[in-house]
This record gives structure tokens, sequence and C-alpha cells, in this order.
């Protein structure tokens, strides 16, 4: 069995189970002086980039590494959010002021345009440690995603469906996600080798998924577990555990990296956002 079949099964041999609290640390993200902070992403090496916004409106995107805090914006932008990060520090993101979606190389410093043929918008969300990068694109006045593969974008549009929102890529190149149907009902998928898998995720089914890990084991997002309360949630092992950061009713879980670690960001009482990394116990199941 290959490990795409193996990646799916373990995803769609699935048994109803109850949510499991999350065991483990939350540490709250802020950038200094921000009105708010998102935590989107995080590599391996536990560096963690996002979004976080000033007084006067503008947004811009952030790389923590090492404790410290870089702060970049797209040029001429005024709207950045970084959204993916890989282990070579390249990391992906918008700009929505001048609708551009980028690549971008910590090392470097520098910016690349990513823009599907002939989309009127282009969101890069994700990028894994091969450089494969996924997103949604406006096309045709129609939410697709796609997948970027060196330079070749591939469409990633599973048949009956009305909009496409891919949250993730494995290392396998395996795409997770979420599609509306013409039922107007929403599912999550799989996406590898053109092949589409729609899957559903026990005491779930109306969450989001968001994210996915490198080794394609786990997959992140949000959820409603009861009225008033949005709840973030790690799927792996057949397992559902809830992440509620102490004291929100809100708390939206966008990435995880090959240890397990979690970032996204909950609001407070006041509905101001803050950027959290859970970090699991030695007593959580393993991503």
């Amino acid at each position: 069995m290959n490990a795409l079949r193996i990646t799916l099964c373990s995803l769609l041999l699935l048994i109803a189970t109850v949510p499991l609290m999350a065991q483990g640390t939350y540490t709250q993200i802020d950038v200094p002086g921000a009105s708010f902070t998102v935590s989107s992403s995080i590599n391996s090496k536990g560096d963690i980039v996002g979004g976080y916004g000033d007084a006067s409106g503008n947004v811009y995107g952030y790389l923590l590494s090492g404790g410290a805090y870089t702060s970049i914006v797209y040029p001429g932008g005024t709207y950045t959010a970084f959204t993916g990060i890989n282990d070579q520090n390249l990391v992906v993101g918008s700009d929505r002021s001048v609708g551009a979606g980028f690549l971008y190389d910590a090392g470097t410093q520098t910016f690349s345009i990513v823009s599907y043929p002939h989309a009127s918008q282009t969101f890069p969300l994700a990028i894994n440690n091969e450089g494969t990068i996924v997103g949604s694109v406006v096309y045709r006045g129609k939410n697709l995603g796609f997948e970027l593969i060196g330079s070749s974008y591939r469409r990633v549009s599973p048949p009956g469906t009305t909009s496409v929102f891919p949250a993730g890529v494995s290392d396998l190149n395996t795409v997770a996600g979420n599609v509306a149907s013409i039922a107007r009902t929403t599912n999550f998928f799989l996406f590898n080798q053109a092949n589409y898998r729609q899957f559903t995720i026990p005491n779930a089914q109306d969450g989001f998924l968001v994210g996915i890990n490198p080794a394609g084991s786990a997959v992140v997002g949000y959820y409603t577990p009861s009225s008033g309360v949005t709840a973030g949630f790690v799927f792996q092992n057949q397992n559902l555990t809830n992440l509620q950061f102490p004291g929100s009713i809100y708390t939206v879980a966008e990435g995880i990296n090959a240890a397990g670690e979690v970032v996204g960001y909950f609001l407070d009482a006041n509905s101001n956002a803050h950027g959290f990394l859970w970090t699991p116990s030695a007593a959580s199941p393993n991503p």
C-alpha cells in the first residue's frame, strides 16, 4: 500500500469518538504594540508566522524566531498576512490591499509573485518542505483551489463542488481542505495526484479544516462543540482533541508542525485577537 493510500485510510477509517480535552501548555503570542495578532503556521524549528494590526488599521506579516519578532510588509502594501512557512523559512501569504499573492524568502528577504493564470485574485495559504504551494483563487467568479509545484499550476476542484478552500499540504503533496457542494453542504477533502476523497470528522461535522502536519497524519481546524462556543481541534489517530485557550470561548487552530505543536488565535473577553502556541504534553496522542 503506497503512502497516499495509507494517509487516506488513516483519515477515512473513522470511528465515532468523544472529543478529548487537550493536555498541554498554551503560550500567548502578541506582537509588541499590536492591536491584534494571529498566528497561522509553525515549522519544525518552532518558527511562527502570521499577521498583526496597528492602530491605523494597517496589517503586517510577522516572523517569530528565537523569541524575536520581525515585521514584514509586501512592497507598496498595507495589508500583508503570512499564512504558511516551511523548514527552509520560505513563507507564503498575500496582501489584500494590492491583490498580490506571494512567496517570501526569509533568508534573502525577497518576494516572488504567486499568481494563478487568469485568476482575479490568488491567495497562497500553505507551503510544504518540498516547496509545493497550495491556496485559493477567484477564477471566473468561483472560489477554486490550486496547487503550485515548481512553475506548474494545477487546479484543485473536486467534481460536484461549488467552492474549494485548500487548507494545507503534507510533504507527500497531499492537499487537505474544505469544499462546498452543489447540495450546499461543506465537507473536508484530501487531494493527491488528481485523486479526491471526501471525509468527515466525528463530532466535528460543522467544522472547518485549516491545516495538516508534514506527515499527513493530523489535521487542525475549528468547530462548534456547543452553542456559543468555537473551539480549535486536532484530529489524529482517530481522536478529536479540543483546543480552547484558557478563559476564551473562541479559539481557532491554524497550523501544526511535525512535533504536534499547534498555532492559531483566540478572542479575549473584549473580542480582541491574540495568537497562541499549544505544546502537547507527553501524554498527548502522537501526530
